[in-house]
């Protein structure tokens, strides 16, 4: 009997944790798993010209003809798995490993066997929760086909495979792979670095990362996206047909949503509603939005409101030909504004031949609401917010208290609110109310928004999480917001930050690149931003002749400072380690801080700011500083001096001690401080101010973070003529104080 053998792609999946499932609720983890198979596993395998050909309790195998077909189904059913799993609860919801094999196998009817199938399933053991591994021969042979990322493992020795297995791990976002922590679904934000006005002393509040100005600098030549082979689209804005021509907010509206709800559904790849803004009210033929946009199709129509009655007009046209592939009316009452919105991607899917992920409805996706008045007061807020003026914010502000009034667990208006008093200045404070006002309705909403989790809502997080560095949770954070809106670029852009931050450059610059494809930098007004970021994560990886390419396409004429105060220090950095003169860069940064109000640049500052997880890559960062001239501390401080003291000088002095002494501004009373072994430190001045945060000694400095608040660092130096009675044996010397101390236990 001749056995057949044949060349095939094998994959293999199966539940994270099926026994600790079905400990807890075998009944309904039995019928979850089941409606996952039916209306997710089976259709996209199918849709991906795979066979599913066995399958034991909670796992299953699956044979395809094409490997790049297994990798791309891998990706649509890990990301349609993280769409259910939004709103489910941790106990709940279906988690699987994929593991993808390259090789032969032994054909037995229906059925397969061999090393290639035991490869697969090894793979699929060696996943993540939520994760794919893929052999080295699979990513070989779609690495350069693919837009996916592939993260070397090395050699894995598996059981029963008497040779080590090369495998990679996937990165789901894509490769090349909204905002850095600048910008947000529906609206510009810009990262704002604080100038001396924006913060309070200790403790205070501080609007660090995001202002949504809109910025008229940009720019370069828009590049087609890169699409993989996908069906690409841009929702081209809505026009507004209304006799009320105010209402073109409702429009708006419709446009965004339609985005976002068509970037859901898998397969189709879809454009910024940011890029796809600026055609407003431009005369483009359909072929040069393609080519700028890089897509194959727009959707474009309008909306009319008379009355309660409400209409959609939309249509579908292939921008190669300019043919249409279909056009509708969708005529209802304002009350089925959700349900008109649904048959318009429920139609664009299928006239493009894609399968709609089905699950909850559009209330309980995305903090959304079931409330259309509600949703009316919404997008009234976001038509106000757009104009960013201090007074149009404080207006849109009533507009989103007022659809939270209508529903309580709008979860998109509560984020927004968040964003309002997160995005303050001293121009916003005087419209909202006060700094302390403003940090406690912060802090507010940003907690209600947690109960009813929204892109926006995500996106937030992340800032503040990043500020306190905490990456590995604002990456988390990034990573639901793109599961529940692909298509902004802001969420990608603060991802890449994130992961630099968190010490994995490459990675960043992939999201980085991932956020041009869905708006090209050409249609961006973050070009100065994205520059910044390239620049980082090049530096983070020791390239400093590119970073400094990078950087220094920065435009500093730009009205936008925040790129600009960023990049230049990095640059004045990459200058240092490459040996160059960095005087023009160093002038051009102290006019930005002038301009902010800020003192002569030393390393404090950028200590303050870059908040990076592991200390070598602040090293990196300071290093350059150094070799470039820039000092370590304010002017007037010797730093030749023998009595400042070196790191593990600190540690020992002030690790599981007690410190106490006074502030030399003398407006701040004495304070005291208990520093423990684990880097835990609890401090109090005078009666007015206490907190419990972390410190840690990086190089020779002592820098500590505390919840809500900017990291501080500084130097510690002996005082020769000090006394423990007077308790000022030591000085610390920090960017806008001093202390004297001495340890008292």
């Amino acid at each position: 009997m001749v056995v057949e053998h044949r060349l095939t792609t094998i994959l293999a999946a199966d539940v994270v944790g099926y026994s600790t499932l079905m400990e807890h609720d075998e009944a309904g983890t039995h019928e979850r798993l089941k409606v996952r198979r039916k209306e997710l596993f089976e259709p996209e395998i199918a849709r991906h010209h795979g066979r599913i050909f066995k399958t034991m309790g909670d796992g299953m195998l699956a044979e395809f003809g094409s490997v790049v077909h297994a990798v791309e189904c891998a990706v649509s059913l890990q990301r349609g798995l993280a769409e259910r799993n939004a709103d489910v609860a941790e106990d709940q919801r279906i988690e699987m490993r994929i593991g993808i094999n390259l090789g032969e196998v032994i054909v037995e009817g229906d059925d397969r066997f061999g090393e290639g199938v035991n490869i697969a399933a090894r793979l699929e053991q060696l996943a993540d929760p939520g994760g794919i591994c893929v052999s080295g021969k699979v990513a070989k042979e779609v690495e350069k086909k693919l837009a996916f990322g592939f993260e070397p493992m090395g050699e894995q020795q598996v059981k029963n495979i008497a040779e080590p297995v090369l495998a990679f791990r996937v990165r789901l976002d894509g490769v090349p792979t909204r905002q850095p922590l600048r910008m947000k679904p529906s609206s510009f934000r810009y990262v704002a670095a604080v100038g001396a006005a924006m913060i309070l002393l200790v403790g205070g509040t501080v609007a660090w990362f995001m202002l949504r100005t809109p910025v008229t600098d940009a720019i370069i030549a828009a590049e087609p996206a890169v699409t993989d082979g996908k069906p690409s689209l841009v929702v081209l804005p809505f026009d507004n047909l209304s006799d009320d021509k105010e209402q073109g907010y409702l429009a708006d509206g419709i446009t965004d949503d339609l985005t976002t709800g068509l970037a859901r559904v898998p397969g189709l790849f879809v454009i910024s509603r940011n890029a796809a803004f600026t055609f407003r009210g431009k005369t483009a033929q359909p072929g040069q939005i393609a080519k700028e946009l890089g897509v194959h199709y727009i959707l474009e129509g309008s909306t009319r409101r008379v009355g309660e009655e409400f209409r959609i007009n939309a249509q579908l046209i292939d921008a190669r030909t300019g043919g249409h592939l279909w056009a509708e009316r969708f005529d209802g009452k304002w009350a089925e504004v959700f349900a008109l919105q649904d048959k318009v991607v429920e139609n664009v899917a299928g006239a493009l031949k894609l399968r709609l992920v089905t699950g909850e409805g559009k209330a309980q996706i995305a903090g959304s609401t079931s409330n259309p008045a509600a949703y009316e007061a919404f997008l009234r807020g976001l038509e106000f917010e757009h104009r960013n003026t201090p007074a149009d914010i404080a207006v849109a502000v009533t507009y989103y208290e007022q659809a939270l009034a209508l529903d309580p667990n709008f979860g998109r208006a509560i984020a927004e609110l968040a964003w309002a008093y997160w995005n303050t200045d001293d121009q916003r404070v005087a419209a909202l109310g006060h700094w302390e006002e403003n940090n406690a309705k912060l802090y507010k909403f940003l907690a209600a928004a947690a109960k009813h989790p929204s892109p926006n809502y995500y996106q937030i997080n992340a800032q503040i999480l990043t500020r306190e560095r905490k990456s590995d949770e604002a990456v988390a954070s990034l990573q639901k917001a793109v599961a529940l809106d692909p298509s902004d670029p802001g969420t990608y852009e603060g991802l890449s930050q994130a992961l630099i931050f968190n010490g994995r450059p490459k990675e960043g610059r992939t999201y980085l690149d991932e956020a041009m494809r869905i708006a090209p930098t050409g249609l961006s007004s973050l070009t100065g931003w994205r520059y910044y970021l390239a620049g980082l994560a090049a530096f983070g990886e020791d390239r400093f002749e590119d970073a400094a390419a990078e950087l220094e396409k920065i435009d500093l004429r730009s009205a936008d400072p925040w790129a600009k105060f960023y990049g230049l220090q990095v640059l004045i950095a990459a200058s240092g380690h490459l040996g160059r003169g960095a005087w023009i860069a160093k002038s051009n940064f102290e006019a930005v801080l002038k301009d902010m109000g800020e003192g002569p640049y030393n390393m404090l500052q950028t200590q303050r700011y870059f908040v990076f997880k592991n200390e070598a890559d602040i090293k990196r960062l300071l290093d350059g500083l150094g070799k470039a001239g820039v000092p370590e501390l304010p002017h007037d401080d010797d730093l030749k001096s023998k009595d400042r003291l070196k790191g593990a000088d600190i540690s020992s002095l002030i690790y599981g001690r007690e410190l106490r002494g006074r502030s030399l501004k003398p407006e701040i009373a004495g304070y005291r401080q208990a520093m423990s072994a684990d880097g835990t430190i609890s401090t109090a001045i005078g009666s007015w101010w206490l907190n419990t945060g972390r410190n840690w000694v990086q190089g020779d400095f002592i820098c500590s973070a505390y919840p809500k608040d900017l990291t501080n660092c500084g130097a510690i130096f002996r005082n020769p003529s000090g006394t423990f009675e007077q308790k000022n044996e030591y000085f610390g010397v920090y960017q806008r104080n001093r202390f004297e101390f001495s340890v008292i236990k």
